[in-house]
């Protein structure tokens, strides 16, 4: 009779084990996933910082963007007008419309961008644009202005 009872402590030791060990493993999974704060960076716990976050569709984050831009397209300055038309947002991409050059060799010309993570990243409008907007990458909204422009 003893030996029965070891076996249903036993038993039980070993669901109560399960049960834990699958509570915690959800727990691990909800926390892992993400969230919704736009802080901008996470402590992963050995000190090293992970970078979080959406990018701002604002002209700090896009003029920052611009200097990316313009580092791969040759090195010349490019400098965002100010005003509302001079940069366009939507659905993880933007697109912008540069002054470059200085003088009355100064032209206003396009620049394309996807977000990834807080950071706008410049795009090739040739490789992104497609022969029309529904072969596009770029958001149908954006389509004309990226694509379709000087």
């Amino acid at each position: 009779m003893s030996s029965g009872s070891g076996f249903q402590v036993d038993r039980s030791l070993k669901l109560l084990l399960a049960v834990i060990l699958a509570a915690a493993a959800s727990a691990t999974l909800l926390f892992g996933c993400g969230s919704d704060d736009d802080s901008g960076t996470e402590s992963s716990g050995d000190g090293q910082a992970i970078v979080t976050g959406s990018a701002k569709c604002d002209s700090d984050s896009i003029q920052e963007a611009l200097q990316s831009w313009s580092k791969i397209n040759g090195g010349g300055k490019a400098t965002l007008p100010s005003g509302s038309e001079s940069f366009k947002c939507a659905d993880g991409w933007a697109v912008a419309f540069p002054n470059v050059g200085s003088g009355e060799a100064e032209v206003t010309v396009t620049a394309v961008f996807e977000a990834e993570g807080q950071f706008w990243i410049p795009k090739d409008r040739s490789q992104v644009c497609g022969k029309n907007a529904k072969s596009s990458e770029v958001p149908s909204s954006l389509y004309k202005d990226a694509c379709q422009t000087n």
